[in-house]
């Protein structure tokens, strides 16, 4: 079982932080209440548990995490992958408790900063809540996206979908040139992301890599080879989809 690690009651956040595609430093007022400091977390640490106390926001400053929903069998539904520049809100309708898991995928640096910190914060700043609207705009896409394919899409359009939209979200953070990027995710997470069992993930990206739609090498570096195809097959319009998950200021 992964260990809790308890994010700090003091607000810590970089002396530049990037949100979205917006670069704040430490001359914006939003940002001039809190130390030049991030909290670091190792890979496989669980940073929330889902019920467990919240009322914080969590700022993405560099490496992945993810958000999932565990059934009381155990089961486990990977929510969202949370990328550098994306803001996690875990907090419930009751103001205190965290309503899903939080999990560090990599080696990942992070800004907790508490709920009432974070709305003086964006009421001091225009440009601040501008960019946390469109974070939180590009989540709803994506998340819309993903839950027709999780109820109405094979296994093929669920994974074709998976690897474009992170291409895409990883293409302005500079991690992803030409249709390759590095996945940090075993087949098993893969499959909880697309609610596909591992065996299920393996042989659909065998078959993509047979029909040279992709190729993936060393767990899991992925290049997209026929982006036309695998989004026919995803049933996506690239560049409408990169519009709509991609936080691109105004």
């Amino acid at each position: 079982m992964t260990r809790q690690t308890p994010i700090p009651s003091q607000s810590a956040c970089p002396s530049s932080l990037r949100i979205g595609a917006m670069d704040f430093d430490g001359s914006d007022i939003a940002l001039l209440n809190f130390r030049n400091s991030l909290q670091s977390v190792p890979a496989n640490r669980t940073l929330l548990h889902d019920g467990s106390d919240s009322g914080k926001i969590i700022i993405v400053a560099d490496g992945w995490l993810a958000t999932s929903k565990s059934s009381l069998s155990g089961e486990v539904q990977l929510i969202d992958l949370l990328l550098p520049g994306d803001i996690a809100d875990p907090t419930s309708a009751d103001g205190k408790t965290a309503g899903l898991n939080i999990e560090a995928v990599t080696d990942a640096k992070l800004c907790a900063i508490p709920l009432p910190d974070w709305h003086k914060m964006l009421a001091a700043s225009p440009r601040l809540a501008r960019a946390n609207e469109l974070v939180q705009a590009a989540e709803r896409s994506r998340l819309s996206e993903r839950m027709l394919r999780l109820g109405r899409g094979s296994a093929e359009s669920r994974i074709a979908y998976a690897l474009i939209e992170l291409s895409l979200r990883l293409k302005p953070l500079g991690l992803s040139e030409n249709g390759a990027f590095h996945l940090p995710l075993t087949q098993q997470r893969i499959g909880d992301f697309t609610g596909l069992t591992a065996v299920h993930v393996c042989r659909t990206l065998r078959r993509f890599v047979r029909n040279g739609l992709v190729e993936t090498a060393d767990h899991m570096d992925v290049r997209i080879n026929d982006l036309t195809t695998l989004a026919k097959v995803a049933g996506v319009e690239p560049d409408r989809l990169a519009a709509e998950i991609t936080p691109v200021p105004d």
